[in-house]
């Protein structure tokens, strides 16, 4: 029915616009009429259509009728058009009471929001820094973009699954919100009434604001795991699935209305280390482990069988772009995470203490790399301090407001010994990880949250009743294990989604392509432009070879070739001199 009504609809609009759309093309051919003849093998002599020079022709000419999915399509975006122009949005419904707005509250949200939106300019000058030169262009490219894939997936899908009414495992209701609405409608939609609870003396889209910023620092850890031998687009899906679905579900459990982890285990999270570092953290080591490394990394040689693939004997030396572009990263997250730690509270009074607890772990994280460096007798490295004071920034996340200032410098100590002992375990392992995000994200995400475990207790308005030492670290552990599972499951589906959709995209454009070219000249040899994978070539004998033959074809269609990782191209962003 609804599919009937937009094609009477398009069609009238058609009917309307295409009297208008004749006379200007008629106008056109008439006035270009004197032109001269076109060489013999004309679009006329083939599509029977009048040459430019042929005036009689012209006088006489009738346009040849649209194709009826073209005019459906031209007739649609006429009316969705007009719809968007004259559209008067009316009052969507709110709550009954309408309630007080704590306005010095709803600024420092706002500030503290815009001081996390600002970690992206961290973030990207930080991946670019560190990888190398030919790369800087794609590498700044993903972080800008993922930024706005998050606004939109977290505003269509994500906001609602994590907070809108519904269930204690997933929201149900809160997609598109205020899609129409009329502006400065600050009270919260029907939809969102357990969170108004929550957030009380809060304006709904300044709640949104600050949440948003937050799932789009999820996607953007990613990128660095990832960076240097991913698509651009297998990334843009990713990036969309990761913050529209698998992000929110997690974040529901700990942080939404009456939240699975929250409300049966205890489970505390103050700011995120385990909600949004160790989600990002771990999406980015499963990325990295489908991928594989970098060319050249620790001898990896991608072109080769999986099972050759680390026999050469050299490995390539990487040369970080600008490590000055990753100094002031890392101060601009620093700056950053003041926001994300400080904006997380439930009273004004308690923003110095969590902002002073940040500042002391991520101190401690930087000092004691060079501590237990300079220990071993080893020249520490800048980015190793870059990620130690990141580490300490991370761990300190879970429990900024619950601990004190000498807990933190612990926390932080020990974030750092995270960064130096998981480095050596991934690349014992084989996991290329270009800018250290794994264990700063994940490994720190997962010590910080456990911490809360070790050291807080009492503390209204954040823990009303005494912590049981025991109960509060099993219940940290369960939170931990439970938020890493859904997030592996997830986006092992998602990578592995994503690579297949890209594979059957290509495949779909090889035939198109070999298509117009069988058309075009059918006595020529066609040829196809399209990447081979060396899995395609597997032969499959049962139902498992079968999945495992299309896994890796998913694998190799989430890299871009051998060719365009040497230019430092992921596909679609390539260098400027290139």
């Amino acid at each position: 029915m609804l599919n009937h009504l937009f094609s009477l609809l398009a069609n009238k609009v058609w009917v309307l616009f295409a009297k208008p759309i004749k006379y200007l093309k008629l106008s056109y051919l008439k006035l270009v009429g004197n032109q001269p003849d076109l060489p013999k093998q004309t679009f006329y002599e083939q599509s029977g259509e009048p040459r430019l020079g042929d005036s009689q022709a012209v006088l006489h000419y009738r346009p040849k009728a649209l194709k009826l999915p073209l005019l459906k399509y031209i007739g649609l975006f006429l009316a969705s058009l007009i719809l968007v122009l004259f559209y008067h949005p009316v009052a969507t419904a709110q709550a009954n009471n309408k309630p007080e707005f704590d306005y010095l509250s709803i600024i420092w949200v706002l500030i503290s929001a815009a001081l996390v939106f600002f970690m992206n300019a961290g973030f990207a000058m930080l991946e670019a820094g560190l990888c190398q030169t030919r790369n800087a262009v794609n590498v700044l490219a993903k972080n800008l973009i993922v930024f706005c894939v998050s606004i939109l997936a977290f505003w269509w899908l994500g906001f609602g699954i994590m907070f809108g009414d519904g269930n204690s495992f997933y929201g149900q209701e809160g997609f598109f919100f205020q899609t129409f609405s009329l502006p400065f409608n600050n009270n919260f939609p029907a939809a969102f009434q357990d969170l108004a609870k929550l957030a009380q003396g809060q304006s709904f889209l300044s709640v949104f604001f600050f949440q948003v910023v937050f799932a789009g620092t999820a996607a953007t850890i990613v990128s660095g795991a990832v960076a240097e031998r991913i698509k651009f687009w297998a990334f843009f899906w990713f990036s969309f699935l990761l913050v529209g679905i698998a992000y929110p579900i997690t974040g529901r459990w700990a942080w939404g209305p009456d939240g699975f982890l929250a409300s049966s285990f205890n489970f505390l999270d103050f700011a995120g280390s385990t909600v949004v570092h160790s989600v990002g953290g771990m999406a980015g080591l499963l990325g990295a482990i489908l991928l594989g490394p970098r060319s050249g990394w620790q001898g990896y040689d991608p072109s080769k069988t999986y099972e050759e693939r680390f026999r050469k004997a050299k490995s390539t030396q990487f040369t970080a772009y600008n490590l000055t572009f990753s100094t002031l990263g890392c101060l601009i997250l620093w700056l950053g995470w003041l926001g994300f730690n400080g904006g997380s509270v439930k009273a004004l009074a308690h923003v110095p203490h969590v902002i002073m607890t940040t500042m002391i772990a991520a101190a401690s994280g930087g000092i004691f790399v060079l501590l237990l460096r300079g220990l071993r007798r080893n020249k520490p490295a800048l980015p190793l301090v870059i990620n130690g004071i990141l580490g300490g920034l991370v761990g300190i996340t879970a429990s900024s407001a619950y601990v004190s200032l000498a807990v933190a410098m612990f926390i932080g100590a020990v974030s750092g010994l995270c960064v130096i002992i998981l480095e050596a375990v991934l690349e014992y392992y084989r996991i290329d990880d270009p800018v250290g995000a794994v264990p700063v994200h994940l490994g720190c995400g997962v010590w910080g949250t456990l911490a809360v475990g070790l050291f807080v207790h009492r503390l209204p308005p954040y823990i009303e009743q005494e912590v049981d030492r025991v109960e509060q670290i099993l219940g940290q552990l369960i939170g931990i294990f439970s938020v890493l599972f859904i997030t592996t499951i997830l986006c092992l589906i998602f990578w592995l989604g994503v690579g297949l959709m890209i594979y059957f995209v290509e495949l779909l454009n090889e035939k198109l392509q070999i298509s117009s070219q069988s058309q075009e000249s059918p006595d020529q040899k066609i040829h196809s432009d399209r990447q081979k994978y060396q899995s395609e070539g597997l032969l499959i004998e049962s139902p498992l070879e079968y999945i495992m033959k299309y896994i890796k074809i998913s694998r190799e269609a989430l890299r871009v070739s051998l060719e365009n990782e040497k230019r430092g191209s992921d596909g679609t962003f390539s260098p400027i001199n290139s």
